[in-house]
């Protein structure tokens, strides 16, 4: 697998949503995190984090959220870099990530019931920027997918990158909390 660069992490269990990368990508939000983590209330809360030149040209993404689903009634959207990627619970407790390249979405899904509710579970989403996604449950490979799919862009304005929400619409908002967030490029 090609190398990677964290390029963003809050940790929002320190009451903070400043960017832990070095690369000064600190998360926007009308909500404070506080000792338990970042609560999103499954309608309208969410993070966001501005377009920057570390999220100009991704290539590839690997994502990581340490998380407690409270509900999981629809979509919800743990992170999305506007144009770029994907990465969500389905209402029936299945990941989802996706990566727009070649000018079009591809998917990839766990089969159902691998998010709980009610307890903390680490999931990840990884596109190699080749050929490789995959999904991870608690460090347990759950699907993956082998296919050319090309580079992934950047995260473009005017949305960013968001996390706990659909960019341009509360809609898909996380209900829960997270207590980190985790984002990597492919190392230029």
């Amino acid at each position: 697998m090609p190398g990677f660069e964290l390029v963003v992490h809050h940790r929002y269990t320190s009451g903070s949503s400043a960017d832990l990368s070095g690369h000064g990508n600190h998360g926007h939000s009308a909500t404070r995190p506080d000792p338990d983590g970042m609560p999103f209330d499954g309608r309208g809360s969410r993070v966001v984090v501005f377009p920057s030149p570390s999220l100009a040209d991704l290539g590839g993404v690997r994502a990581r959220v340490r998380l407690r689903a409270d509900a999981l009634a629809e979509r919800r959207t743990l992170v999305e870099g506007y144009l770029a990627f994907s990465f969500s619970i389905e209402p029936d407790g299945a990941l989802l990530g996706s990566v727009y390249a070649g000018l079009q979405w591809h998917v990839l899904a766990t089969a159902p019931g691998l998010v709980p509710t009610g307890r903390w579970v680490d999931v990840s989403f990884v596109y190699d920027g080749l050929d490789l996604m995959t999904l991870s449950v608690d460090g347990a490979l759950a699907a993956s997918r082998e296919d050319n799919l090309g580079r992934v862009g950047g995260v473009e304005w005017p949305y960013g990158l968001n996390i706990g929400a659909w960019p341009d619409d509360d809609v898909r908002v996380f209900d829960g909390r997270m207590a980190e967030v985790w984002l990597w490029r492919l190392r230029r």
